[in-house]
């Protein structure tokens, strides 16, 4: 069983946010599949913190290229996004921290097994509309 499937999330009006937010989708649920493996002795720590380090690349650049849309189409509420974004970044590096610096990664898994909760909440009520706006805004041109 998947931590979430694409189909719970909100479809975007953007093929490249949907895309972002379905390859996101498969790197929470590998991190997922390769925790349960860790937790049970079945896969090496270095898989484990080689996909996750893949996912925060990805998270970081996921947001980059959505702030970059929205300063570019003029988005009106971007602050308020982008403050979303900043505040999910700091609570991603807060849980790495431990596995960073300590070598202890269950902070770190458990807040990667949280995530599809927030996601659902942000495409919903926030990416949704944002992808919405931008795709008019494509189409006028």
């Amino acid at each position: 069983m998947a931590l979430l499937y694409p189909e719970q999330v909100e479809f975007m009006s953007i093929d490249e946010m949907q895309e972002t937010h379905e390859n996101e989708i498969a790197l929470l649920n590998a991190i997922d599949k390769l925790a349960d493996g860790y937790e049970s002795g079945d896969v090496t720590k270095e898989a484990l913190e080689e996909k996750l380090d893949a996912y925060i690349d990805h998270v970081q650049k996921h947001f980059a290229n959505e702030e970059a849309l929205m300063q570019k189409y003029a988005f009106p509420s971007f602050e308020m996004h982008q403050m979303a974004h900043e505040m999910f970044l700091a609570d991603l590096t807060y849980a790495t921290k431990n596995w960073k610096e300590y070598g202890n990664i269950q902070k770190t898994i458990n807040f990667v097994r949280k995530t599809p909760e927030w996601i659902v909440m942000h495409v919903r009520s926030v990416d949704a509309p944002t992808a919405d706006y931008i795709a008019r805004k494509m189409d006028a041109l």
